[in-house]
């Protein structure tokens, strides 16, 4: 997908307000540079242009040197040049019903993040481009990476270097004033980005589950920079309950957790889930179609699929959250055993000679199963991934990644295989809590709210949690008898 189809998405006017009012965009406005770098049609400029020129005429400014001032201290870029024509048509009709015309106005046509910005702003303002790793053409994806620190590890998002890149044109003491999503909060790839905001960030407006954009299921928020901030303490205003806390920056490590900082109830003891339980990612085949079989006849030792058969000894039963939601039964290849030593591998030749129904199956696959990311030294009838097959071969609990009003908890038996979701075992085999603790630990209410807090917002009623957020989670020990 490219940029231009990604800036369509343009910035509600209650929002537009609030950004200006947030960094102090209201008066004394004559002389003070502003630059809004993705303006699309320019519904966060037109307010922009309108509120510069309402203070200017307020202060006595002449219409001449209010013109000139429209000229030389407004400044916006947009890669689209349709929205660049629609926008300069707005601004000549907002000036225009204060007596200002045939104004210069001052947009690059281009992608703000390539452009070597001499002029350093007052305010930057903005909605940036919100488009996910994999929307970004390879050529882009290494301009980012080679060019903006928040970006050199992993799956960045465009817009933490729209961020980065805009703090960099901010004067010394300019301001940043920027509507984004709010999952940079807790993205692993986005801690880049926290590390580089958190000295300057002031405040943040949580929009939580509140949806800006029509059709869009991304949560926002707005974020505020001051390059003259010293402060070691944000304000974060939860809009969605009319709440604001203020939180030690110290405290802000690893995922951000926006909440108010309560200290435990004296003479409580918590533990961490992590040290009697395990919750790991399910089974990565990295070709859920080959492995995991739908659709098929039973018999009595193979099922048919498609007209050929498999080895009901190669199978075992699978299982995700949305399988159990629908009730539908479905079998995964296990091409692995397991001994008192624990999980084994077949050779190649032990596997072609023990199932061979099973080997023709699957070499009709065989090109797309040899291009996958493979770990070293994976057979090609193998999963991409064997890191979650140590643990499998017990009873564990499966539960989804998306929490959804309640955290729905599944005991599984030793043979069956989690294809989605996380699955949950006792730590070293330990004896002491078995899985029904875990089961009422995960059910409370103090798990479901730890969830919401740790969780990025999926779809405004939904957060998705990792294995790293269950280990990490404390509880009271009472909670464990």
């Amino acid at each position: 997908m490219s940029v231009n189809t990604k800036c369509q998405v343009f910035t509600p006017n209650r929002n537009v307000q609030e950004l200006l009012d947030y960094i102090g965009y209201t008066q004394g406005l004559y002389g003070k540079k502003v630059a809004e770098n993705s303006c699309g049609d320019g519904s966060i400029l037109v307010e922009i242009v309108k509120r510069y020129i309402i203070d200017s005429m307020d202060k006595k400014v002449s219409v001449d040197k209010i013109k000139k001032g429209l000229e030389k201290d407004i400044w916006a870029a947009e890669i689209d040049i349709a929205h660049i024509i629609n926008c300069k048509a707005k601004l000549d009709e907002i000036a225009g019903e204060y007596g200002l015309v045939d104004v210069e106005w001052n947009i690059f046509h281009g992608d703000f993040l390539k452009q070597k910005i001499t002029n350093k702003f007052d305010f930057v303002v903005g909605n940036p481009p919100y488009i996910t790793y994999k929307e970004i053409d390879p050529s882009n994806r290494v301009f980012v990476r080679e060019n903006f620190e928040t970006c050199v590890i992993g799956k960045f998002d465009y817009c933490y270097a729209f961020i980065e890149a805009s703090i960099k044109s901010l004067k010394k003491t300019g301001k940043l004033a920027y509507l984004i999503p709010s999952n940079i909060f807790k993205n692993q790839f986005a801690s880049n980005l926290r590390n580089y905001i958190l000295p300057y960030l002031t405040d943040i407006y949580d929009y939580k589950n509140q949806k800006l954009f029509a059709g869009k299921l991304t949560a926002s928020a707005i974020i505020i920079c001051d390059l003259d901030n010293s402060s070691k303490s944000i304000t974060y205003h939860n809009l969605s309950e009319d709440k604001k806390y203020i939180l030690n920056k110290e405290l802000l490590e690893g995922k951000w957790v926006l909440k108010e900082n309560i200290a435990n109830p004296e003479g409580v003891e918590f533990v961490r889930f992590g040290d009697y339980f395990h919750a790991a990612s399910s089974v990565a085949t990295l070709l859920n179609k080959v492995y995991i079989i739908s659709d098929f006849i039973e018999g009595d030792n193979y099922i048919t699929v498609k007209g050929q058969q498999i080895e009901k000894e190669l199978l075992r039963e699978a299982v995700s959250p949305r399988s159990l939601n629908y009730e539908k039964k479905e079998y995964i290849i296990f091409p692995y055993y397991y001994t008192k030593e624990g999980l084994q591998k077949y050779s190649d030749v032990e596997f072609r000679k023990k199932f061979p129904c099973a080997v023709r199956y699957l070499l009709q696959f065989k090109k797309i199963l040899s291009e996958r990311n493979n770990d070293e030294g994976i057979n090609w009838f193998e999963y991409g991934r064997v890191q979650a097959l140590a643990h499998l071969n017990q009873k564990k609990i499966l539960i989804s990644t998306l929490i959804t009003g309640h955290v729905k908890v599944t005991l599984l038996n030793e043979l069956v295989i989690p294809t989605s979701g996380l699955y949950i075992v006792p730590k070293n085999n330990q004896p002491i809590y078995d899985l029904s603790t875990a089961v009422n630990i995960l059910r409370s209410d103090l798990f479901l709210e730890y969830a919401k807090n740790v969780g990025v917002i999926s779809n405004g009623k939904s957060f998705r949690i990792s294995p790293k957020d269950v280990n990490n989670f404390t509880f009271p020990v009472s909670l464990l008898k």
